[in-house]
């Protein structure tokens, strides 16, 4: 059985010679430290695992056996500890366990977050962590999430309503934030007998013109760039369109030698009960395009000189604007113009919206079993794209 005991490591002395209180844990002949917050002057403000000649030795003695406590609890619940390393051990109840309660906000935030990473979600990992940074702002710090109310949901909105941010970005903080407490909710690290935004008046995202019309698009495809940045810019937009709003990171990590497309997007693929599977035929016109930038060893597809996601981003950052203006498209333009611009043409045809959205990925029917679905849903697809694209002809 693994003991515990509170002490101070004089070696590990910090550069200010102050000490950091560590909780030893002795387990199969091996010997690990888990380091707390709390800290000492020196060696001697420490006997015997208790905090003495302090003034706030009673409060520090209370957080210190809080700590010891947890830990040790932590360990009494894993039924395996014994057939565990130390450092497995060390490992296991550092981290709270499923359905601990009274988590801090920014524990729970990296939890979240570390997932994100682990997925590669790079743009959706920042945007998520400045959501998080906002709202940790205004609790502060050590805030639990049972502290998450109505009323502190309210004033977090007023807050950011004062602090002069868009009605755009309010909505998309959030709509994060949301999707944070969610997750808490699932891990059953919180449980909210009133739902925090019962009473949230969260102002509307303006909607921004971002679709093109059939004719600028065949403008952007018509069109000789002279510059090679802007050819392989309107290169990604049309793939996009020709793939149903495929997004850049699916389009970047799909294996293009099959002539079917199958694939579930990153974006919802941890969001959704059930693999939102989209399968459809490539239509001609992408396959130049994918034969023109396809590693053939890989069946990846390259974009010349933007060899990964970032610097086709960056590209993208700085040409779309130039590559619509060009062609005259005066509102609002970005690669997400390619996914939206698909879906009004196809409404506009007259195509049903539930194939719309089965095309790009955005629903998936809760009721059907996924495989009737797709078997469907496919024919539907490759009709809808080939309608959509002979408009452009």
């Amino acid at each position: 059985m693994a003991t515990f005991s509170v002490v101070i490591l004089p070696a590990k002395k910090m550069a200010n010679n102050k000490h950091k209180i560590r909780i030893m844990v002795s387990h199969n002949s091996q010997t690990r430290y888990i380091v707390t917050d709390i800290t000492l002057n020196s060696i001697d403000e420490l006997k015997n695992g208790r905090v003495v000649k302090r003034d706030d030795k009673d409060i520090l003695n209370l957080k210190i056996k809080k700590l010891f406590d947890m830990y040790f609890g932590r360990y009494m619940e894993i039924e395996t500890a014994d057939a565990l390393t130390c450092t497995q051990l060390i490992k296991m109840i550092s981290k709270p366990l499923l359905g601990e309660k009274h988590r801090k906000v920014e524990d729970v935030v990296d939890e979240y977050l570390s997932q994100i990473e682990k997925d590669d979600r790079e743009k959706s990992h920042k945007l998520y962590k400045l959501a998080a940074n906002k709202f940790l702002e205004f609790t502060g710090p050590s805030s639990l999430m049972e502290h998450i109310t109505p009323i502190r949901i309210n004033q977090y909105i007023i807050y950011l309503t004062k602090s002069k941010l868009s009605s755009t970005t309010i909505n998309i903080y959030i709509t994060l934030l949301k999707v944070i407490i969610n997750y808490a909710i699932k891990m059953k690290y919180v449980n909210y007998e009133v739902d925090p935004f019962v009473t949230a008046k969260i102002p509307a995202a303006k909607k921004r013109e971002t679709q093109i019309t059939v004719d600028e698009l065949k403008a952007i495809r018509d069109t000789d760039f002279s510059a090679y940045n802007l050819n392989v810019t309107r290169d990604i937009f049309m793939l996009t369109y020709y793939l149903p709003g495929m997004n850049l990171v699916d389009m970047l990590n799909y294996n293009f030698k099959n002539e079917q497309i199958e694939y579930v997007r990153k974006k919802t693929a941890h969001t959704k009960d059930g693999d939102s599977l989209i399968c459809f035929n490539i239509p001609d016109e992408a396959k130049p395009l994918i034969k023109k930038y396809m590693n053939k060893n890989t069946g990846k597809i390259v974009f010349g000189n933007y060899k990964n996601y970032v610097s086709c981003y960056n590209l993208l950052a700085r040409k779309m604007k130039e590559l619509g203006r060009i062609v005259g498209i005066k509102h609002h333009f970005t690669l997400y113009s390619a996914r939206k611009s698909f879906v009004q043409h196809g409404y506009d045809l007259g195509i049903p919206l539930s194939t719309l959205e089965y095309c790009i990925g955005q629903s998936m029917k809760e009721d059907r079993p996924i495989f009737n679905y797709v078997s469907i849903m496919k024919k539907h697809a490759d009709k809808a794209i080939r309608e959509i694209l002979d408009n452009l002809k």
